[in-house]
C-alpha cells in the first residue's frame, strides 16, 4: 500500500481538528448517511475523538480490550489428529511450526497490537491488519487506522485511502485491498455508532443543566444605594456589581443588601436523563448494566452473576471471531507453504478459559467439604493465593465443616464429668471368698477435680459458646471479607482461654461442690 504522507497539510489538519466541536444531531445524521455510501473517513475520525472524550465509551473499550489481551493464545490440534499415529505426528509438527511463527510476531509486540486492532472493529465498524511474510514465514503484523480506508457500499470491497478523502464516488481512483493478504474485520452495528447520538444528547443535556444552575441555582443579590451624588454613583455601581457577583468590596454607609432565593427547578430531571443515557452506552458496549456499573440491586448476587456470564460470553465471541480471521489469513497460508498438499491439523486459538477467582474457589471448597469431601490445603492455597494451614482444635478456614459443639451450659450448672479411674484389683488369695476382695482404687484428689471442672466451665464460658455463635454467622456471611473477619474472631477466642484468670472459675466450682455436698447430707 502507498505510504501515508504525514507532512501533507490537509492530512495533518484532519488529525489535529476536533470533529465533535459544535456537532449537532442533524450533522451526525448527515455524516452517517455519507458513510453508508462508503465515505467513512470523517465518521472514523469522529469515533476516534469520541473514544477519547466520552468516559463511558473509553472505559468499555479498555475493559473489552484488556479482557481479550489478558487471555493467552495457543496453537491447538484438531480433533481428527488423534485418529492414527501418523496424523498425530503431523499435527505435532504443525503445532511446533505455528508456535515458532506466531512467537516471532509476539516477541516484537505486533501480535498483541493486531489483536487490539481487530477488536477495535467492534467499536469502529472496520479494522485492517496486514501480516508481513518473508522467506522464513511470518515476520510481523502492520496495523492501520480505519480513516485511511473507503468501503464500497454494494460489494463491501475495501480501498486504501491514504489522504483520508471523504467524497462520494472517488473509490475508483483508489487501490483495492480486498483479496490481498490484509485481514479485514467488519462490524454491522459498531458500538461507537450507537453511542455517538447518545453522546450528543448527553452533551447538550449537561450544558442545559449547567445553564439552569448558573441562572437559578444561586440566590439573586439586590443592593440598594444610599443617597449619593451623581459623580459618586458610577464608582458605587462598579463596587456593587463586584459584591453582587460574589467578589470582595466595600459599600458606603447607608447601603442595603437583599438576597432573593430562587427555585432551581426540577434539576433532578436532568440527572435522571443523563443516567439513562449512561446506561444506554453501557448496555450497548457490554450487554449488561448492573454488572458493569456495579449497582446495588438488593436481589442477591444472581442478577450480577448473570451479567458477568454475559460479559464472558462477549469476550468468548470476540476471541472466536479474531482467531478465525487469523487462521483464515495467516495460519492457512503458513501451513500450505510449509506442508504442501497435507491436511491442516493445527490452528491458532485465543484461550478464554480464565482461572476462577479466589472467592469462587473458596465457595467450591465449602460445598465440597459439606458434601463430605476433603480438600488439599496446599492445592487450595495455590489456587486462592492465601496461606492456608490445617488446625485441628478450631476451624481456621471456611472450607472446614461445622465442629461438633457440646450443649450450652445454662444457669452456671456444670454436668459432672465422667472421670476414668484406673482399677487395679489385687490378686485374690485362694482361701478368701470372691466377695471379700477389695478393689485398690485411687480416686482423684479434690483439688485436681476442682481444677478440671473449672477448666471445663472456663472453656464453655469463654470459647465454645461464642464459637457456636460465630460459626452460625460464618455460614450466613455474604462476602469473603466478612468470612475472614469471623475467622479472625474465632482465632481471638481460642487465645482468650489462655489469658483468662482461672481462679474465679475454681472458686465457682468449689461453691457448687459444697452446695452439692450439703444437699446430699440428711
Amino acid at each position: 500500500m502507498t505510504p501515508i504522507n504525514f507532512e501533507d497539510s490537509t492530512y495533518k489538519m484532519l488529525l489535529s481538528m476536533n470533529p465533535l466541536r459544535g456537532l449537532k444531531s442533524k450533522d451526525v445524521e448527515q455524516i452517517i448517511d455519507i458513510s453508508r455510501n462508503g465515505c467513512i473517513s470523517r465518521l472514523e475520525l469522529i469515533y476516534r475523538i469520541l473514544e477519547q472524550q466520552d468516559i463511558n465509551v473509553a472505559t468499555i473499550l479498555k475493559r473489552r480490550t484488556a479482557a481479550l489481551i489478558g487471555c493467552d493464545w495457543e496453537i491447538r490440534k484438531r480433533d481428527n489428529a488423534s485418529k492414527n499415529e501418523e496424523l498425530n505426528r503431523l499435527a505435532d509438527e504443525q503445532v511446533a511450526f505455528l508456535n515458532e511463527q506466531f512467537g516471532r510476531a509476539e516477541d516484537d509486540g505486533s501480535l498483541i497490537e493486531a489483536i487490539k486492532t481487530l477488536e477495535s472493529a467492534v467499536f469502529r465498524g472496520i479494522a485492517v491488519v496486514e501480516p508481513i511474510f518473508s522467506d522464513r514465514g511470518l515476520e510481523r503484523f502492520d496495523c492501520y487506522d480505519p480513516w485511511n480506508f473507503s468501503v464500497d457500499p454494494c460489494t463491501h470491497d475495501v480501498y486504501w485511502n491514504p489522504k483520508a478523502q471523504d467524497m462520494v464516488g472517488f473509490q475508483k481512483s483508489l487501490k483495492k485491498i480486498t483479496g490481498t493478504n490484509c485481514i479485514i474485520s467488519f462490524e454491522e452495528a459498531p458500538v461507537d455508532g450507537l453511542c455517538l447520538p447518545i453522546y450528543i444528547r448527553s452533551y447538550f443535556g449537561e450544558e442545559s443543566w449547567a445553564r439552569l444552575i448558573a441562572r437559578r441555582g444561586l440566590p439573586n443579590c439586590i443592593i440598594v444605594a444610599p443617597p449619593l451624588a451623581d459623580d459618586k454613583l458610577i464608582s458605587f455601581t462598579e463596587a456593587a456589581r463586584k459584591v453582587a457577583d460574589g467578589g470582595n468590596g466595600a459599600l458606603p454607609n447607608g447601603s442595603a443588601v437583599h438576597t432573593e432565593r430562587t427555585d432551581p427547578g426540577n434539576s433532578q430531571a436532568f440527572q435522571m436523563f443523563l443516567e439513562h443515557q449512561q446506561k444506554q452506552v453501557v448496555l450497548a458496549g457490554t450487554g449488561g448494566i448492573l454488572g458493569s456499573l456495579a449497582e446495588a440491586t438488593g436481589l442477591g448476587s444472581g442478577v450480577a452473576d448473570a451479567h458477568t456470564d454475559t460479559w464472558r460470553e462477549i469476550v468468548k465471541m470476540d476471541a472466536f471471531k479474531i482467531s478465525n480471521l487469523i487462521n483464515q489469513y495467516v495460519s492457512k497460508k503458513l501451513l500450505d507453504a510449509a506442508f504442501p498438499g497435507q491436511e491442516r491439523l493445527a490452528f491458532f486459538s485465543i484461550d478464554t478459559n480464565l482461572p476462577k477467582s479466589a472467592t469462587e474457589v473458596l465457595d467450591c471448597a465449602v460445598k465440597a467439604t459439606q458434601a463430605g469431601l476433603e480438600i488439599d490445603p496446599v492445592q487450595l492455597s495455590e489456587m486462592t493465593g492465601f496461606k492456608i494451614r490445617k488446625v485441628q482444635s478450631v476451624p481456621q478456614t471456611i472450607s472446614q465443616a461445622t465442629p461438633e459443639v457440646p450443649p450450652r451450659i445454662q444457669n452456671a450448672e456444670v454436668e459432672q464429668p465422667t472421670t476414668t479411674e484406673e482399677e487395679t484389683p489385687p490378686e485374690a488369695p485362694q482361701e478368701k471368698p470372691a466377695e471379700e476382695v477389695v478393689e485398690n482404687t485411687e480416686p482423684k484428689e479434690p483439688v485436681e477435680e476442682v481444677k478440671e471442672k473449672a477448666s471445663l466451665l472456663k472453656a464453655f464460658d469463654t470459647v465454645i459458646n461464642p464459637i457456636r455463635h460465630l460459626v452460625g454467622k460464618l455460614f450466613q456471611a455474604k462476602s469473603i471479607d466478612e468470612e475472614k473477619q469471623i475467622l479472625e474472631d474465632i482465632n481471638a477466642l481460642t487465645k482468650k482461654i489462655e489469658q483468662q484468670d482461672e481462679n474465679e472459675y475454681i472458686a465457682a466450682v468449689q461453691n457448687m461442690m459444697e452446695k452439692e455436698t450439703n444437699e446430699q447430707e440428711p
